[in-house]
């Protein structure tokens, strides 16, 4: 991210200090901390853009628990030039209640409304976004806004927390125009915001409890099995399946199972491959009761013998494609791009970012193509009509030629229209006096009329990294010999341990930029732990902005440093402990795994 020059970045601190008071010690710490994150976060003063997030979920704990609260309130409220609002972590703004047309017209104008983010990275400082973001309750009055189209606001918001993990779930605002007591906003923001938690934690209650009974009556039944049951807060299994399914079996099963259960509206049947080799069919139902989605409990039958472990080879899929892998998942998708070009199908092949779909089509035309020329696009960079027309000439084009192959990645990108429109041209052309037509994307991003992956005669699914645990210590051997042909570095057994235990969000991208980095430090040397870095000691999926992972291995080189001590790490960052718990949660740091 561009940084700005600290002149400039002084200039606006000091401007700002000077509009609250003429004396700029007397500005309170909290407001002092969230002008300078808004800063870095590079804010505009005079202008600032609150990103839209269409349709925000609203089958949460939270979403439920607070709703009726609002309801309640605005009855109360009725004319007063008062708005309460209900956000999530991210800053999100849920819903929101005011009956004052004037009040609703300037909300509007700051786009202070549902489906907005409110947080400090867009907005600066503000009430929502400065409580989120200090975990604290905050008021924010008139001139502490970051943003001059705010300065005309006051508003008091509470951090809501769950009522058992303590974990940060979003907050409770209200905003006002009226110039009055502060002490009497915070007052009332904080007892909605103790109302909120309550009945999230009565919502909580009543999903686990819900959950407890569906698992219950599936380990009663009268040929149970290995059973699972699970959501956010809660993971349940039986006897059978804990003798059934143990070490990285189980953990590749729970990770899965996870997965599935957030997919809210999925009931059937899935299989699982399992490192050992053998392949885990589960049967999966919801758990569903008043409050929403409770979980999910899933019958689980296990298939087949664990294979003896070997010394993992370099190379196990197809040593002609000059690819790496051997886990079953992996080979199954090798198998199936392979029987498409054979078949001469167009395809679509779907998975995360950097598991290397691209990578898997282009090794297989080299095996199969038979000397046709392979093109890749990619989608463009602007949708105007001269931009959209020239690329739609481009692609068509390519596939007009018998004897090329067409690869279109990230076709999650494409805008409706465009995506549209090459839907039409593309179902025009004759299949046999055409191209083939390969269509990469991410599996999450696909619409639910999605005509056209509907043109594609085939679609393969790419596993995620995670999903390949047998497969790491070969990529981390394949990547130390292309950084390092004539070198002697390895890795250790427990630095392998760690990098296999690694959820790699960017999958073999990832993997890759840290062997390059660790082999660039550290030429010819062992690779042991303390060498891996912040990145390889969390537990979480997300992938993370530039900002976020310096705030993680900042947190991470603390608590290395302190020898996991949380208490002490916090004051050296400046922050309170129960912050450096939620960040921790956050980013999925275990202080227990860094010793």
């Amino acid at each position: 991210m561009p940084q700005r020059r600290p002149d400039a970045a002084l200039a606006a601190a000091r401007e700002l200090y000077l509009e609250v008071a003429e004396d700029p010690r007397r500005v309170r710490p909290l407001v002092v901390a969230s002008w300078q994150r808004s800063i870095e976060y590079e804010v505009r003063p005079g202008d600032f853009d609150a990103p839209y997030l269409d349709n925000p979920d609203l089958d949460t704990a939270l979403a439920r628990a607070a709703l009726p609260i609002l309801d309640r309130l605005h009855e109360q409220l009725a004319r007063d030039p008062v708005s309460t609002m209900i956000t999530d972590r991210d800053g999100v703004v849920l819903a929101r209640k005011v009956s004052h047309d004037a009040l609703t017209g300037r909300l509007n104008r700051v786009r202070l409304a549902p489906g907005h983010v409110y947080s400090e990275r867009y907005v600066g400082t503000n009430g929502i976004g400065t409580a989120l973001a200090s975990g604290h309750p905050t008021m924010i009055i008139g001139s502490e806004h970051y943003v001059e189209a705010l300065r005309d606001f006051q508003c008091a918001a509470v951090p809501i927390l769950h009522p058992t993990r303590r974990t940060l779930m979003g907050a409770f605002n209200l905003t006002t125009t009226r110039q009055g007591s502060a002490r009497m906003l915070m007052a009332l923001a904080r007892s909605i915001a103790g109302q909120i938690e309550s009945q999230v934690a009565v919502i909580c209650s009543r999903r686990e409890r819900a959950l407890f009974e569906d698992y219950m009556a599936a380990c009663s039944s009268v040929r149970p099995g290995p059973v699972l049951a699970l959501n956010r807060e809660v993971v349940m299994m039986n006897e059978q399946l804990s003798a059934a399914v143990a070490g990285q079996d189980q953990h590749a099963l729970l990770d899965h199972a996870r997965e599935i259960a957030a997919e809210r509206r999925f009931e059937g049947r899935r299989s699982i491959p399992l490192p050992s080799g053998r392949v885990a069919e589960l049967r999966v139902s919801r758990c569903r009761h008043e409050d929403g989605d409770a979980g999910a409990v899933f019958r689980i039958k296990v298939i087949g013998r664990p294979q003896p472990r070997q010394p993992a080879p370099l190379r196990r899929a197809r040593p002609s494609l000059g690819l790496v892998g051997s886990s079953p998942q992996w080979l199954r998708a090798v198998a199936e791009v392979e029987e498409a070009f054979g078949a001469g199908a167009w395809l679509r092949v779907v998975g995360e970012a950097g598991v290397g779909k691209t990578t898997l089509v282009e090794a297989v035309h080299r095996a199969h193509g038979a000397g046709r020329p392979l093109a890749v696009m990619e989608p463009p960079l602007s949708e105007s009509e001269h931009v959209a027309r020239q690329w739609l000439d481009d692609v068509l084009a390519l596939l007009r030629r018998p004897s090329g192959v067409v690869v279109l990645r990230d076709i999650h990108l494409l805008g409706h229209h465009l995506s549209r429109r090459l839907e039409g041209l593309a179902a025009g052309l004759d299949r046999a006096a055409s191209g083939r037509l390969v269509l990469t994307g991410h599996p999450s991003v696909v619409e639910a009329d999605d005509r056209l992956g509907g043109l594609c005669d085939a679609t393969v699914e790419v596993p995620p990294v995670r999903h390949r645990y047998e497969d790491i210590e070969q990529l981390v051997r394949f990547f130390l010999r292309r950084y390092l042909p004539h070198g002697e570095s390895g890795v250790s057994p427990e630095a392998l341990a760690v990098l296999q235990r690694c959820p790699w969000p960017e999958n073999v991208r990832q993997l890759e930029s840290v062997i390059r980095g660790l082999v660039r430090r550290q030429p010819g040397r062992l690779i042991r732990v303390e060498d891996l870095p912040p990145e390889c000691r969390v537990s979480s999926h997300k992938v993370l902005t530039a900002i976020e992972a310096l705030e993680r291995d900042a947190i991470l080189r603390g608590l290395v440093e302190r020898d996991s001590n949380v208490q002490r790490t916090a004051q050296d960052l400046g922050i309170s402990r129960a912050t450096m718990y939620r960040k921790m949660r956050r980013y999925g740091i275990v202080p227990s795994s860094l010793t």
